[in-house]
């Protein structure tokens, strides 16, 4: 390795000196190799760090159209695409749509995938004792009211149903005065059955966003929930819902951490049914 390293760098020398000449002898100049070098190591070494080249290109400005049909150009509330005048905007369309908005706004080459999962299974949450029958319980993928849904968000390297992502919560009040969108699991979902002859099932097996802060996995969530300006922090959320019946957000949050605990965090859909949900449209 030694060796192998010693000759890379008796070739870059050999490189930098024999182009160093042709410049000087072309437009009579005097440059000194030293000190291209020299001003290499100080262009590194200025650059600011990845992270917070990252954080400057993160999209900060306000998503919203305004009503004379201009778009707003406050800067973005920290973790939402919305300024704070326009914030109330949050959560009024179905994910799918306001993924789409974000991605053409902000010229993503990728949309992220959204698989609906409905809200039917919120409320099938008393199971059978055998522990072998629970687990493999067939879910619905139904809605039952249309103020709440259940999705998945993929991250943008899945491009299909199956793979791994963040669960997402969507409420919007019958009036349409309050919504909010909330993430509150990482889940990979696989295709699943025992044996041939088995049935399939679509396996979602979810972690919780909190539980996982000390993962190299956090980071890569928070940031792709921020690409799309999808909330994670509860408390946050509740701050501008005024609901203090079971759809407050953090009722609604206990509520579903109960149920997916109910399934073992483990939650089995019949795979025909999950494949015909509508990917990425309500």
């Amino acid at each position: 390795m030694e060796n192998l390293e010693k000759y890379y760098n008796t070739i870059i020398d050999e490189i930098t000196n024999k182009a160093v000449e042709v410049f000087n002898n072309s437009y009579n100049l005097d440059i000194k190799k030293e000190s291209i070098i020299e001003n290499l190591e100080n262009e590194i070494s200025n650059q600011p760090p990845i992270k917070e080249m990252n954080k400057l290109s993160i999209n900060d400005t306000c998503i919203a159209i305004k009503r004379n049909k201009t778009t707003c150009k406050n800067k973005c509330t920290p973790g939402h695409v919305y300024c704070g005048t326009h914030l109330r905007s949050e959560g009024k369309l179905p994910l799918p749509e306001h993924i789409k908005m974000v991605a053409n706004k902000y010229k993503y080459e990728i949309i992220a995938n959204t698989v609906l999962l409905g809200n039917e299974w919120i409320s099938q949450n008393k199971l059978p004792l055998d522990y072998n029958i629970n687990t493999k319980w067939p879910l619905k993928i139904e809605s039952t009211s249309n103020s709440v849904n259940s999705y998945i968000l993929f991250f943008t390297e899945f491009s299909g149903y199956f793979g791994a992502g963040v669960f997402v919560i969507h409420y919007i009040s019958s009036d349409k005065k309050e919504s909010y969108y909330m993430a509150t699991h990482y889940v990979e979902v696989n295709k699943y059955g025992e044996d041939l002859q088995s049935n399939m099932y679509a396996k979602v097996s979810l972690k919780s966003i909190d539980s996982l802060k000390d993962k190299p996995i956090y980071k890569k969530i928070i940031s792709f929930l921020g690409e799309y300006g999808i909330p994670y922090d509860i408390n946050d959320i509740n701050k501008r819902i005024s609901d203090i019946t079971e759809n407050n957000p953090v009722v609604m949050y206990n509520n579903i951490i109960n149920v997916i605990n109910s399934y073992y965090n483990i939650m089995y859909f019949s795979y025909d049914s999950y494949i015909n949900s509508n990917i990425n449209v309500e």
